[in-house]
């Protein structure tokens, strides 16, 4: 059995992904390691071009858009945040074409496989960092645009929203529904993109498993079969 067959096509994506989540605050917050963000969003962009890389089309969208974003954040890094709108530009770009190229994939697909479910777990959390940079884009022209607790607005005050990793958050918290209040949407624009990130998910995990389920049904035994 190969490497490629043991982790597939979307496992090192799916693990960026989660890192990025799960490390992003720590990462901005320290400035005596600046480069290891830089090197979750490399591992990122590795994870997607692997991911599309039978693709074509896709392929060379990924990787353009992909070398943007990376650049892009790299060059943040260097200039103390000079950049954010530019590179969060990027990371929507980037993301929202990795999204469509797996997708056609997964919903491509005639047989289920392990790699086919860690492809759709790497879009659901892909949804959520697209949404997560379309909020920082809103915050950064309008920094009123959330409402935090008192706790937690101490800290996004002192270091901003990008720093504290706080619209991350925000965005896996309404991604997936819960909903705790620390931190909420106030702008309209940012109220209304909330409200669709919600839909969106919902709308995404009846759609994916439906197929799924579909896919794997359709290549079951039949009782014709068995005779």
């Amino acid at each position: 059995m190969t490497l490629n067959q043991i982790i597939g096509r979307y496992a090192v994506l799916l693990a960026a992904a989660l890192l990025i989540f799960v490390l992003e605050p720590a990462m901005a917050r320290s400035p005596e390691i600046p480069w290891d963000l830089s090197a979750v969003s490399l591992l990122l962009l590795l994870g997607s071009v692997r991911a599309v890389w039978e693709n074509h089309r896709f392929f060379r969208v990924v990787a353009l858009l992909g070398g943007l974003f990376w650049i892009s954040e790299a060059a943040e890094t260097v200039l103390g945040g000079a950049l954010p709108v530019v590179t969060d530009a990027c990371a929507l770009a980037f993301i929202g074409a990795t999204i469509c190229g797996i997708l056609y994939d997964v919903f491509s697909r005639r047989t289920v496989s392990a790699d086919a479910v860690f492809g759709a777990a790497a879009v659901y959390l892909l949804i959520g960092l697209w949404f997560a940079r379309a909020y920082m884009i809103i915050a950064h022209y309008e920094p009123e645009a959330f409402s935090a607790s008192d706790a937690l607005m101490r800290y996004v005050t002192e270091e901003g929203y990008r720093a504290t990793g706080a619209l991350h958050y925000f965005s896996l918290i309404t991604l997936t529904t819960v909903g705790y209040g620390d931190i909420t949407p106030v702008d309209p624009i940012a109220r209304n993109l909330a409200a669709v990130e919600a839909v969106i998910a919902q709308l995404f995990i009846a759609a994916v498993v439906a197929r799924l389920v579909a896919v794997h049904t359709a290549n079951l035994p039949t009782l014709n079969d068995k005779d």
